[in-house]
């Protein structure tokens, strides 16, 4: 599967080792976690296990996680939004990188058991993104429709922020010429983007998108109509595989996009 407008190959996601820099674990919290589970389950054939911190599993493999947000019911609440960690081999020193970099810290490094240890960051322009160093969790162990394909940043700076990415996880940056567009590679695989066009977020988890393979983009947008989500952008061929922008019911933005047989 290619980016579906610009033109790159991102390696489908695998249960074996994710390179630094790689997204390889996601999360989602939101105000009511029986209708999110309910709602992935239509979209993507999820299951769930029945946790605190919700599992979301494909054909058994863990994909992602889902939780259910606690907070103040006073002041506006925060719009949903996927969260995409990033691999990382040393968390601590990646954390230093981090504030050495100009980025700064959402929360401190929190160890969970034995699946590994986390920690969320902001870059310069406001940015968020986790960091997971892992244990007995490599990261998300599915492939194929219904997992994650792919993910990018939206930036203003598109060279500011891959400068800062690649300070902060060690990746090599090539920008794609005739876009405004720079693709991070690690251990010789393109493992994300840094996306410069207009109509995305720029600040927040939001900032982050991630692709998830569909059978079928138009199905995807029907689905997500019919269960109180939205579609942001319509279903549309690229050179790299129809696809759609979506929004969940509580307007946390996916895209779902049909690999083609080259991805």
């Amino acid at each position: 599967m290619r980016d579906c407008e610009h033109g790159y190959d991102p390696p489908m996601t695998t249960a074996v080792e994710y390179p630094a820099g790689a997204p390889c674990w996601f999360e989602l919290s939101v105000p009511d976690l029986g209708r999110a589970k309910e709602f992935y389950a239509g979209l993507f054939g999820w299951e769930f296990d029945d946790l605190p911190y919700t599992q979301a599993r494909l054909r058994g493999r863990r994909v992602a996680g889902i939780s259910q947000r606690w907070g103040s019911d006073t002041g506006p609440a925060e719009p949903a939004a996927w969260t995409v960690l990033l691999a990382t081999r040393d968390l601590d020193a990646a954390l230093r990188t981090v504030a050495e970099a100009g980025g700064r810290l959402s929360s401190a490094r929190q160890d969970i058991g034995d699946l590994g240890a986390m920690a969320l960051a902001r870059d310069p322009a406001g940015a968020e993104f986790g960091l997971w160093q892992p244990g007995t969790l490599r990261g998300c162990e599915a492939s194929g429709p219904g997992s994650p394909a792919w993910s990018e940043i939206a930036s203003d700076d598109i060279q500011e922020t891959a400068s800062f990415l690649v300070r902060v996880l060690g990746c090599e940056p090539e920008r794609v010429e005739g876009f405004e567009f720079v693709t991070l590679y690690s251990g010789g695989w393109p493992v994300l983007g840094v996306y410069g066009g207009d109509g995305r977020p720029r600040s927040g988890h939001a900032a982050w998108l991630t692709y998830f393979a569909v059978r079928s983009a138009d199905a995807a947008a029907d689905y997500t109509r019919g269960a109180g989500g939205s579609v942001v952008r319509a279903p549309a061929d690229s050179p790299y595989g129809r696809w759609c922008l979506l929004a969940d019911p509580f307007g946390a933005r996916l895209a779902a996009v049909e690999p083609t047989e080259a991805a």
